[in-house]
């Protein structure tokens, strides 16, 4: 049971359209390769550099939880149209969590993302409605859902009580992730970060 619980706020003020393209240079300094792969870093506090499939990533110039493009012909058995999120776990071991596509433009995708041992459920605030629901540990769940404005908890599975509460206003084209860790739950806007060398 997650026994610590810090709530942190990791809010992006850019809006994504929704399909990520890898022509698109309006997310990007520079656009990313054709062959793209998004890995984001989770729990590396005050690491400058992570190291994950054969290549060293400087997360000094990458905003907290940003998605890094890279191309997938950089990474060892990554293929291209990855989402990833790489989680340091407290004991100093890295876990890979693959999140799913997100395709519709119209809607919000909302991402359940578990680095605890517990099977986690996002539900509405009051625990009436399962939105994603038997999320096990080290995987991810997702939904597309409408936008609108909606009080929403991450639940451990078969309990009443939420571990955390989000009030949250979703928008077109946003997507969010709840990222379930040892120290806690946070909300993160899903933003980009610079093309990695």
């Amino acid at each position: 049971m997650i026994r610590h619980l810090s709530l942190a706020f990791c809010l992006s003020a850019a809006f994504l359209p929704g399909g990520v393209a890898a022509s698109d240079t309006s997310l990007y300094a520079e656009p990313a390769p054709e062959d793209a792969s998004f890995i984001r870093f989770a729990g590396f506090n005050d690491v400058q550099t992570a190291h994950f499939a054969g290549k060293s990533f400087d997360l000094s110039d990458t905003d907290d939880m940003a998605y890094v493009p890279v191309s997938s012909a950089a990474l060892n058995g990554i293929a291209p149209g990855s989402f990833l999120t790489v989680v340091q776990q407290p004991d100093g071991r890295h876990a890979v969590i693959p999140e799913d596509s997100r395709d519709a433009a119209a809607r919000v995708y909302l991402f359940l993302l578990n680095a605890t041992d517990d099977v986690l459920e996002l539900r509405t605030a009051d625990g009436a409605a399962p939105v994603i629901e038997g999320v096990t540990p080290l995987t991810s769940g997702a939904r597309a859902v409408n936008p609108v404005a909606i009080a929403l908890g991450v639940f451990a599975k078969g309990d009443a009580t939420a571990l955390a509460t989000f009030d949250v206003t979703l928008k077109r084209g946003q997507n969010l992730s709840f990222i379930a860790e040892a120290s806690g739950i946070r909300l993160v806007e899903n933003h980009f970060g610079p093309v990695a060398d």
